[in-house]
C-alpha cells in the first residue's frame, strides 16, 4: 500500500501528520510499500492510499485516521 499525508505547517499540522504517520507504521509495517509526507498550502491535512484521497480535514472536519485506512482496505 502507498500512503500520503498531505499537510500545512504553517496551520500547525505538522505534528499531527507526524504523529499519523507513525500510527499507520505501528499498525500496517510491512503492509506499507511507501508513506509520503508532504508539505503544502491551504487547509490541508489529506490521507490517500493509493492514489485515492480517502480523508480530508478540510472535508469533513476531522483528522485522518488508521481507521479510515483500514475502512478503505475492506
Amino acid at each position: 500500500m502507498n500512503l500520503v499525508i498531505h499537510f500545512n505547517p504553517s496551520r500547525g499540522y505538522e505534528d499531527e501528520a507526524l504523529s499519523l504517520a507513525r500510527r499507520l507504521f505501528a499498525h500496517f509495517d510491512e503492509a506499507i510499500d511507501s508513506l509520503a509526507i508532504i508539505p503544502v498550502t491551504g487547509e490541508h491535512l489529506d490521507l490517500w492510499l493509493d492514489g485515492r484521497l480517502i480523508r480530508s480535514l478540510c472535508a469533513t472536519g476531522c483528522f485522518p485516521r488508521v481507521a479510515d485506512v483500514r475502512e478503505a482496505l475492506s
